[in-house]
């Protein structure tokens, strides 16, 4: 006898649902069927065109898609230093700081350090706060941007890095003399001084250098220390002789009656050695950062293996070759 509950008429309500389960999967298998593996080159293309467009997240998608797809690709080196790039112009400093370091890590040989380091300063200097703040940001963006114009002078960057050296010093110049007036307000006329000292000695060429000296000078006139307020305002009229503050300078030692010859040595040293103390750093200080060894340090690279549009001297911000910069 046949099992009655083993067979179902088929029915056309049966009969549609499967035709729609069948034709709802195909265009999923079509699809999965028809996407086709991008070459290196290809990838490259297209996300470098989104690059320029200011697509950057689809950039850095597609530049890592690329890597993931083709990590031996000639191309590699590049894409990394677009994402670098990318990140970078995107305000993602902390994610920039990270593929930058790393880049480091994979091409010590690149020709594009001076562009990394510079980048990295870049990326310290857009978190630099006001002169109230921590100013570990600018300290890293300083020491960054020294390496590049000191180690690699010949670069493109060397230059771009002087100018955000300056910048750097300036902040931190202007937060030590803030740090001295919060003293001097709160009536800790040593600590002022010391601050003072310090920030004219390791900023000696920043225009808040002679406002700290003035005011040192100040300090030492309110004390009847006149040999060391001669001195303050001799170390003004030496650092920026040109600068209003040096005609003000002038003007004091005359009053002073300090017009004979100055004792022998550097005035601002003699300062320091007199609270006990030497300059500790200069302005030119070299700085070293790991990964940005001088180029007579760094082994060559050989020719082999070297793929188009990667170890050419091209200009990283995308001008063409070095010396046609938008900048």
């Amino acid at each position: 006898m046949q099992d009655q509950g083993l067979t179902r008429p088929v029915t056309r309500r049966t009969v549609v649902a499967c035709g729609l389960l069948i034709a709802a999967t195909l265009p999923l298998s079509a699809g999965c069927a028809g996407k086709q593996r991008l070459s290196a080159g290809e990838y490259f293309k297209q996300a470098t065109q989104h690059f320029r467009q200011g697509a950057l997240t689809t950039s850095v998608d597609e530049y890592r898609e690329m890597l993931d797809q083709h990590p031996f690709s000639e191309y590699n080196e590049e894409a990394e230093l677009k994402i670098a790039h990318a990140q970078y112009l995107d305000g993602s400093y902390a994610e920039a700081i990270v593929t930058l370091t790393d880049f480091q890590r994979r091409h010590p040989t690149s020709p594009q350090l001076p562009f990394v380091g510079y980048i990295l300063g870049m990326c310290y200097a857009k978190q630099m706060g006001t002169i109230d703040r921590d100013q570990t940001a600018a300290q890293n963006a300083e020491a960054y941007f020294l390496t590049v114009s000191q180690q690699y002078p010949d670069s493109p960057f060397a230059e771009l890095a002087r100018e955000q050296v300056a910048r750097c010093r300036d902040s931190l110049a202007a937060h030590e003399m803030y740090v001295a007036k919060f003293y001097g307000n709160e009536g800790n006329d040593k600590a002022q001084e010391i601050r003072l000292l310090t920030m004219a000695a390791r900023y000696a060429e920043s225009t808040m250098a002679a406002d700290g000296l003035l005011e040192l000078a100040q300090i030492y006139g309110r004390r009847d220390e006149s040999a060391n307020a001669t001195l303050a305002y001799q170390a003004v009229d030496e650092l920026h002789p040109d600068a209003p503050q040096a005609r003000t300078a002038r003007r004091a030692l005359a009053q002073l009656h300090a017009d004979g010859d100055p004792p022998p040595g550097n005035p601002l040293d003699l300062l320091l050695a007199a609270n006990g103390r030497q300059r500790s750093s200069g302005p030119l200080e070299i700085v070293k950062v790991p990964g940005l060894e001088p180029a007579d340090q760094r082994p060559r690279p050989s020719s082999a293996g070297m793929g188009p549009g990667i170890f050419a001297p091209t200009d990283p911000f995308g001008g063409g070759a070095f010396g046609r910069r938008p900048y």
